[in-house]
């Protein structure tokens, strides 16, 4: 697999942890699959086939290795420290630098020899996996990515052994497998046998189980299968088989990664849970505000009542609250509520409360924002549209009418006056004075009274402001809670695409070494993903 692509895959992982899509857990979980190879561990253009001893305490897996090396490279019997480290016998050829970096250094032994026969082959003898220190099978879990070919060890009293079992079937499809019974000096064919079927249950179709006889005197070792391991492994590095393992191990890798892609997408859901999710929000505000609405009424009354000067205005700026402990409860527990309802939908919360957490606090703030506003509007501009108008209007009469009036009595005095000394009238009266008196009082009385009767009041100028603040304040939380949900399944939608483009990229059939033409290899490997439970 292309390590760029290997790599673009981590990465968008890792923007997933970092925007709370996925927790740290989470992202150790996903990524604590290894991906090591054998490949990893050398600098060289063509690297040696890496064999690996693999089994529980006492099944002789270090006397096999000296076995095989023609002298003593790892220590066995009493001089064996329960097997705390790991023994690496290499041609001296070899250099170190990978090892070094991919391995726990501090826990390698290594062992060199100068027989070019065996320079393309690295042995590896493993920590005994059933220990009773973790630490051993820690070493054990780290090392196996970075093996070829594993040789399963066991003993006629111990090849039933069920950690070393469990283990082996985690891990048989990552590597070639040859099954060693060891110490088969005091074994039965009827062990083979049940062993072999075992191995059929496990996956694999046709185990190559070998027999040895390791014990130190070699007058004492009877004839066994020792000389067919080595040539196993001999025709395995001379043929080919370490191009057709890494042909291998990309597949399976590639599997890995399309694997944890799949579960990402999993986790992190559908982006349409989140349209879900936003009609769910529609059903909890409406329950919301159907319940603080009485608070908030009481809130209108009193604060109009103070900016009427009717009340005695509050001093603290502490005490200037616009919503009640008990609204502002409800209104923040609802966004508690849409954060359950996303767990519920199977949404990662965090996402969700990344943006809703800062907001909690912006509620009070939203609503004291909004409702001065709308009370500088509505003291601006008392009532509506034709009550200011008709405000206006008989405003203007007030004063147009009375003039009007007086200059009509102007006019009558004048002409009457005229007519009078002319000869041609009478002088006005008393009457006439009483009357013109009468008429410009009306003139301005009626128009005054009609303007006072249409003038609002100052306390309900403010609670009309008041009240329409309230309710764009909160139409304006609700728009931008929604405004967050729709951010937030833009943000799913982009990181599911992506997820999916780098799925389709690493499409790839079944692992299977069927097609090498190996018939070899083909009996080392486990047959798909057969595996017993």
């Amino acid at each position: 697999m292309d390590s760029s692509y290997s790599e673009h895959i981590l990465h968008w992982i890792a923007r997933l942890e970092q925007h709370g899509w996925l927790d740290k857990d989470q992202l150790e979980a996903l990524t604590a699959t290894g991906h090591g190879t054998p490949t990893a561990l050398f600098s060289t253009e063509h690297r040696p086939l890496v064999v690996a001893f693999f089994g529980g305490t006492g099944v002789g897996k270090s006397t096999l290795l000296n076995r095989l090396a023609g002298e003593t490279v790892a220590k066995t019997g009493i001089e064996r420290p329960t097997s705390r480290e790991v023994t690496v016998y290499l041609h001296h050829t070899l250099p170190l630098d990978r090892i070094q970096t991919q391995l726990p250094w501090e826990r390698v032994e290594i062992a060199h020899h100068h027989n070019d026969n065996r320079r393309n082959v690295v042995w590896i003898d493993m920590p005994d996996i059933d220990s009773v220190e973790q630490s051993n099978r820690e070493l054990v879990l780290r090392c196996i990515p970075h093996i070829d070919v594993l040789i399963y060890v066991v003993s006629p009293e111990r090849y039933r052994d069920d950690s070393g079992w469990h283990l082996l079937l985690e891990h048989a499809q990552n590597h070639a497998w040859l099954f060693v019974m060891n110490q088969w000096d005091l074994g039965d064919e009827v062990q083979i046998e049940d062993f072999v079927s075992l191995l059929r249950q496990g996956g694999f179709a046709d185990p190559l189980v070998i027999r040895c006889d390791s014990q130190q005197d070699l007058e004492k070792r009877g004839p066994d299968d020792f000389g067919k391991l080595e040539e196993i492994i001999s025709r395995l590095e001379k043929s080919g088989g370490v191009a057709q393992l890494e042909v291998h191990q990309q597949q399976l890798q590639q599997q890995k990664m399309q694997q944890q892609v799949r579960e990402v997408l999993q986790i992190i859901g559908e982006p349409g849970k989140v349209d879900r999710l936003a009609t769910q929000w529609k059903k909890l505000w409406k329950q919301t505000l159907t319940r603080v609405e009485p608070s908030i009424q009481w809130s209108v009354q009193s604060l109009a009542m103070e900016y009427a000067g009717k009340k005695q205005q509050r001093n603290s700026a502490g005490d200037d609250l616009f919503l009640d402990l008990w609204a502002r409860e409800h209104l923040t527990d609802t966004l508690d509520r849409l954060a359950m309802e996303a767990s519920t939908s199977n949404l990662p919360v965090t996402p969700l409360k990344q943006r809703l957490d800062p907001y909690r606090n912006r509620i009070e703030d939203i609503v004291q924002e909004q409702v001065h506003r709308s009370l500088r509007q509505s003291l601006a501009k008392p009532g509506r549209g034709w009550q200011r108008a008709m405000l206006w209007l008989f405003g203007m009469l007030r004063y147009l009418l009375p003039l009007g009036a007086s200059g009509w009595v102007a006019w009558q005095v004048v002409t009457g006056y005229y007519r009078g000394f002319q000869g041609d009238g009478n002088y006005l009266g008393v009457n006439f004075a009483i009357h013109s008196l009468l008429l410009i009082g009306l003139a301005w009385l009626i128009p005054f009274l009609i303007h006072r009767l249409l003038q609002p009041s100052v306390e309900k100028k403010a609670a009309a402001g008041i009240r329409q603040g309230y309710r764009e304040g909160l139409e304006r939380i609700d728009r931008e809670v929604l405004e967050i949900l729709a951010s937030l399944k833009e943000e799913l939608t982009a990181l599911s695409e992506e997820g999916k483009k780098l799925l389709q990229q690493c499409q790839t059939g079944p692992v299977s070494l069927k097609s090498s033409g190996d018939p070899l290899l083909e009996r080392m490997m486990i047959e798909g993903d057969k595996r017993s439970q």
